[in-house]
Order: structure tokens, then sequence, then C-alpha cells
């Protein structure tokens, strides 16, 4: 998904990296609602049929997302906080780091710091220059901006912004062309990667299907060329 789009394909590119972000981030109870109530398999199946996908992954992503139709949203909450942990997070360090510039460091042979890598720092300063900087004196977190998640909020942002949903801040600049530049210039690689190995690993449905969501998202998204 390039430039030259119509609003309603910008609204769905942020549906699905809204999507992405809820997988992604901490799991929150209504999360696993939409889960349990089938409304998150809708979604993410709407957004691939509005992007004309057919692979056979498409498939494979309602099977899993299916299995949570009907239980309890309250334990479906705790084990989807277990398995995030447990890819996540870890006893001493993550099964798959959620922070680009330490994937980025460890790729390079080096040990992966938060907030330091070349890669967080120009992650950080293109968010910046497109109007998103956090703001500790109105009591936001001081977490690293390179965490998976967070990344795909601000994919959500560009294309609200592209399909003129949202206005940027005055004095802001937000081109069409930036959505597709910062996924393959910052995120794609690390994401290809994140998606096999979240899928190889999880042991709930909800991360595999979402690692596949990811990668279909991915080919439709954005061109391979940073591949």
């Amino acid at each position: 998904m390039g430039e030259g789009k119509a609003p309603e394909e910008w609204m769905c590119g942020a549906t699905a990296f809204e999507l992405l972000s809820l997988a992604f981030l901490l799991p929150t109870k209504n999360t696993a609602e939409a889960l349990v109530a089938g409304e998150f398999a809708d979604a993410c199946e709407e957004v691939l049929e509005a992007f004309g996908c057919d692979s056979p992954a498409v498939g494979d992503i309602a099977s899993f997302l299916g299995d949570y139709d009907g239980k309890d949203a309250e334990e479906v909450f705790h084990a989807l906080r277990t398995e995030y942990t447990y890819l996540f997070v870890g006893e001493r360090e993550p099964r798959v780091t959620p922070f680009v510039g330490v994937w980025a460091a460890q790729e390079r042979g080096q040990k992966g710091l938060l907030f330091v890598s070349k890669e967080s720092v120009e992650i950080e300063h293109f968010m910046r220059d497109r109007g998103v900087a956090k703001n500790l004196e109105a009591g936001q977190v001081n977490d690293p901006v390179d965490h998976i998640g967070t990344v795909f909020e601000f994919m959500k942002y560009l294309c609200l912004a592209n399909a003129k949903a949202i206005q940027a801040p005055q004095g802001v600049v937000i081109e069409e062309g930036d959505c597709e530049t910062f996924v393959c210039e910052h995120v794609s690689p690390y994401a290809r990667w994140f998606s096999d190995q979240v899928f190889e690993q999880a042991r709930c449905p909800f991360y595999k299907a979402m690692a596949l969501f990811l990668g279909q998202v991915l080919e439709l998204f954005a061109p391979m060329r940073s591949a």
C-alpha cells in the first residue's frame, strides 16, 4: 500500500495496525472480550478481505481466532497475559524481543540495550518529526518507542493522517510516502523475523493467528524491497 490511496484504503490500514498494536502490547480485558465475542476475528477478516488477500493464511487466522468463540473472557485474559510474559518478557530474557533496536543490535552480535541503539534513536526521531513525542511532564511513561506494539500505534497514526481522519500537530507535515518509508526502512526486516519467531514459539492460538496476520499485512501493505 503506497502513495495515491483513497481515504478508505488508509482507514483499512489504520484498522490493521490497530489490531496489531492490540495484539502485541500487553493484553487488556477489552481484547479478551472482543476475542470471545468474535469481534476481533471479524475485524481481521474484514481487513484481509479489503486488502484482497487470497493467501491460505486467511483460513488459518480465522481458525486460530475461532478457538476463542464463546469462551470465558476472564480466563482468556489471564491466558493471554501469561503467554505475553512467556514470549516477550521471560524469566531472564524474552524468547522473542519486542524491541526493534534490541533485535538489530543482536543481529550485529552486540548486546541489545533499550533506548540507545541506532535503530531506536532513528525511530524516535522519525516519530518526533511527524508530531509524535513522549510528554513526560504530562505524565506519559518513558517507555521505549521501538516496542513493536508502539510502532504499530504510530503506523495507525500515519494511516489516519493520510486518510484525513486526524490532523497532524501544527507545523508538522505528514507525506503519503512516510508510511511506506517507515515500514520499509525501520520496521519490515525486524517485523518479518518477529512474525516468524512468534508463530514458531507461541503456545496459544491468538499469537499464532496474529503472527500470521502480521505477515499478511506486511506483504500487502509494504513492498518486499527491504526484506
